[in-house]
């Protein structure tokens, strides 16, 4: 099953809607939630941040469709 890391931050409003969003693709991919304190520094001011093979598939305000399109781009 291919996964999918979504980059959070403690104390985030945004990241845990982000979070519950992802709960019905828990059935195409397996959902990892990674600390951006844990090597993702990059991302501390865009969380979150959903990423498949270090690809962004979407960031902010987490768009379910916007995600599956994107994904489709890399194989």
């Amino acid at each position: 099953m291919k996964t999918l890391n979504i980059v959070v931050t403690e104390n985030c409003e945004l990241c845990d809607k982000g979070i519950r969003k992802l709960n019905i693709l828990r059935y195409f991919f397996k959902i990892q939630e990674v600390d951006v304190q844990n090597g993702y520094q990059e991302y501390l001011l865009r969380v979150p941040v959903v990423l498949y093979k270090d690809k962004i598939l979407d960031e902010g305000i987490i768009s379910k469709i916007k995600i599956l399109r994107n994904y489709i781009k890399y194989p």
